[in-house]
């Protein structure tokens, strides 16, 4: 059985050399069918209802009517910011803060690509972003599923101009801004349930991941 990876581990990757690089394609949240991974928000995000799911039970008794999803929604701010080569993402909704991945190429605080050693979901809702200053960004996502399956990950570019709402267990990783760093509006489950994966662990291998516009 795998073990959770912990708040301490997310800020100390153990990320070795010669891990396989996999190029994950780019697709344009704005013009191609992402609706398998999240919703595009065109509205006022702060009014925008993200999905909130209950958890599964065992037994043969089910969640009674309206259970199991009243702890609503909390929300923030996430910022990511470049620190000697190094992505950090903090999530002021949940008092998170994490590597979300490493600069390739580039000067360091404005990098060509960036790589992934670590996923993760929600099984207790979605998770929305949206850039109030309108700044590019991408969100590397795999489809919902018990494992991640690595052939399947995309990579959904956002030209700022909407949000976009991930949906309820769908893998996914923080916030990649394009030209530098960035701060955007977010808002997830208040419970924050958290499902991780350490790609170089378990698979032997990093996500690498363009910081531009599809072609």
């Amino acid at each position: 059985m795998q073990r959770g990876i912990s708040d301490y581990e997310l800020m100390n990757p153990e990320v070795v050399d010669g891990l396989e690089i996999i190029e994950v394609p780019i697709v344009d949240g704005c013009s191609e069918d992402v609706s398998e991974f999240a919703m595009i928000i065109d509205g006022d995000p702060e009014e925008f209802e993200v999905p909130i799911v209950p958890w599964p039970v065992s037994g043969r008794r089910p969640l009674d009517p309206e259970t199991g999803i009243c702890a609503g929604t909390t929300e923030g701010w996430f910022s990511s910011e470049w620190s000697e080569g190094r992505l950090i993402g903090r999530n002021e909704a949940v008092a998170g803060e994490y590597i979300i991945g490493f600069a390739v190429d580039g000067h360091e605080s404005v990098p060509k690509a960036v790589d992934l050693w670590h996923m993760n979901h929600h099984p207790d809702g979605g998770q929305l972003f949206y850039s109030s200053e309108q700044t590019p960004f991408v969100i590397p996502v795999i489809p919902v599923g018990e494992e991640p399956e690595i052939t399947k990950a995309k990579a959904i570019y956002c030209d700022g101009t909407f949000g976009i709402c991930l949906l309820p267990g769908v893998w996914h990783e923080g916030v990649f801004p394009i030209g530098g760093n960035g701060r955007f509006f977010t808002k997830q489950g208040r419970v924050h349930g958290r499902v991780s994966v350490d790609f170089g662990k378990e698979f032997g291998c990093l996500l690498r991941v363009a910081l531009e516009a599809p072609a």
